[in-house]
């Protein structure tokens, strides 16, 4: 698992369930209690969790509409002409393509038809990856990771999945790999 993924869900489990243990998510990850120790580490230090003894809470967040409309913003800056993106996930990674549309000369990259349909005709270049089509609406699985292989993206924008869908998962990862750079929805 890509280590912006674990880190995403991470923050996705502390705030479902109100907190979360060193030893509950090294078990949960496969990885030691250090890796886990680094990884609260950085997740306070970008101001996403309070790190307690023996593991980590959720700090005190704006109103969501509010939040995910200057996440969104925020993510939405960081794209630039000429630019060729990856964008995978569900509400966010639609409402982010919507954002994006018209900035010039941009190529968009995706697994998602809901994202492909949020990018307006005559707007950005679009690239739909093909693949089995999974539960949580990606087009995944081994067709999918190998086209990805041969691209190269500025920037890949991963909306984390929650639903245990091993298959789009892998193939979000592989988005992940291939970008210079990648941000989390």
């Amino acid at each position: 698992m890509v280590i912006e993924m674990r880190r995403a869900e991470i923050v996705a489990i502390a705030r479902r369930s109100g907190g979360v243990g060193l030893r509950e998510l090294s078990s949960r990850f496969c990885v030691s209690i250090p890796t886990i120790r680094r990884d609260l580490a950085v997740l306070a230090a970008c101001g996403l969790l309070c790190r307690v003894h023996g593991g980590a809470m959720p700090l005190a967040l704006p109103p969501a509409g509010r939040r995910a409309g200057a996440e969104l913003q925020a993510a939405a800056s960081l794209v630039e002409a000429g630019m060729a993106i990856g964008l995978s996930g569900r509400r966010r990674a639609v409402a982010l393509a919507g954002l994006i549309a018209d900035v010039p000369d941009l190529t968009v990259v995706t697994p998602m038809l809901a994202v492909a349909r949020a990018v307006r005709a005559g707007g950005p270049t679009l690239v739909v990856i093909g693949g089995v089509r999974t539960p949580s609406g990606s087009h995944a699985g081994p067709l999918a990771e190998d086209a990805l292989h041969g691209l190269h993206l500025d920037i890949a924008f991963v909306e984390p999945t929650t639903s245990g869908d091993a298959l789009a998962a892998a193939t979000d990862d592989a988005l992940l790999c291939r970008a210079a750079r990648r941000v989390l929805l």
